[in-house]
């Protein structure tokens, strides 16, 4: 080898170490960019009424698509009898941007409440409630701990509106801080802040605008291959213009079918307020799947 070959290869040697000593220290992508971890970036199932559409830090990967789905049934029973809701098909779309962002379009749900009018607000009623649109970006993503801040937007489009309704008549608008953290022994902790400005219904005037808190969290443990318990408690303050505090638990068992398919059942009860306020619960069943 001459001189000047000599000279260039020690040199391309001493260029190229710095890069190998970091690609071999690099650290592994955490479980938002595992190949096909529909398990970590699904957002359902959700608390409450509507559509699911935070709960992971994960955004769906650039240039895919998922697509989440659900039914509910909810039981309201009071002094009057009970009164049944049923929810479907809580659909929420959410679209790969990259650059760890996504898009998220939620369609309306149809809603369907039969039974007794029970305290006045729960009478029998058909309609759809209001559409969304959101964005949300992941911060971090590491082995142990990974969070995303979100925005989600909904049009004033249910119907009907009104405190007998499925839709107040007015936007509301959504800021959500969600972090989760990897445990041992396959358990992991998530907390999902909301700020939300919502509105409440002002019957016959049209909507009134307020805002509330909503901090929930959860604990996950995965107790077999590819299915996880999930146990989650979220808190709302206040409920509406005038005050009050509400609790609601849910408990659910996340099925991972395939790398493209996930799906999940879950029960609900509402543990605020306390009685004699009226007395909620739900049974659901859902799902999620890449395009």
């Amino acid at each position: 080898m001459s001189g000047v070959l000599r000279i260039t290869a020690i040199v391309a040697g001493l260029t190229l170490l710095p890069i190998a000593a970091w690609a071999q220290t690099a650290p592994a992508p955490g479980p938002c960019e595992q190949p096909d971890a529909i398990g970590s970036i699904v957002d359902r199932p959700g608390l409450g009424r509507p559509t699911a559409n935070n709960g992971s830090p994960c955004v769906v990967p650039a240039s895919q698509v998922m697509v989440e789905a659900g039914y509910r049934e909810q039981s309201t029973t009071g002094s009057d009898g009970t009164s049944s809701l049923a929810v479907f098909p809580l659909a929420l779309i959410r679209i790969g941007l990259g650059a760890r962002s996504e898009l998220l379009v939620q369609p309306p749900a149809q809603s369907i409440r039969s039974g007794a009018a029970v305290g006045g607000a729960f009478v029998p009623a058909v309609g759809s409630q209001d559409v969304g649109l959101g964005f949300k970006r992941t911060l971090d993503d590491r082995a142990s701990f990974q969070d995303a801040v979100g925005l989600f937007y909904t049009a004033p489009t249910g119907t009907p509106k009104g405190s007998t309704g499925f839709s107040a008549g007015a936007p509301t608008y959504m800021l959500t801080y969600t972090a989760a953290f990897a445990l041992p022994a396959n358990l992991g902790i998530s907390i999902t802040q909301n700020a939300v400005a919502n509105a409440a219904p002002l019957d016959p005037s049209g909507a009134r605008q307020f805002f509330s808190y909503q901090p929930s969290l959860t604990v996950s443990y995965g107790f077999v291959r590819n299915t996880t318990l999930l146990v989650s408690d979220q808190i709302t303050t206040p409920l509406g213009p005038g005050g009050g505090t509400g609790n609601r638990a849910l408990i659910a068992v996340q099925r991972v079918i395939s790398a493209r398919v996930v799906l999940d059942a879950e029960y609900e009860v509402n543990a605020l307020p306390a009685a004699p306020s009226i007395r909620q619960h739900a049974f659901g069943v859902g799902g999620a799947f890449t395009l």
